[in-house]
């Protein structure tokens, strides 16, 4: 087993092995779908801010990115799940 495969091992077993990792990704997944899907109903009410999604439900808004993170922090949510966009009725230049 080569350094590559070692590592993404340990990995995978940190965050609860390869079953979990797929779960994750799919509730990210799903949580980004959910946005674009409802991207004009919630640039109505979040434009301007930063929007972040879990399990199909908005869990908090901002209009700085930082205080959207704390505020998941502390609302016990799984940032690793948690799906964060900015929205904006003008064009933005993602850098991520």
């Amino acid at each position: 087993m080569g350094t590559g495969s070692v590592l993404l091992e340990k990995a995978l077993n940190s965050i609860g092995g390869k079953e979990e990792f797929k779960r994750k990704s799919q509730q990210y997944s799903q949580s980004i779908t959910f946005i674009d899907k409802n991207r004009d109903k919630l640039l109505k009410k979040y434009d301007g801010k930063w929007v972040s999604v879990f399990n199909s439900k908005v869990v908090a808004h901002s209009k700085e990115y930082q205080d959207i993170l704390n505020k998941i922090k502390r609302k016990g949510f799984p940032i690793e799940e948690v799906a964060i966009k900015f929205l904006s009725s003008h064009k933005v230049v993602n850098l991520f």
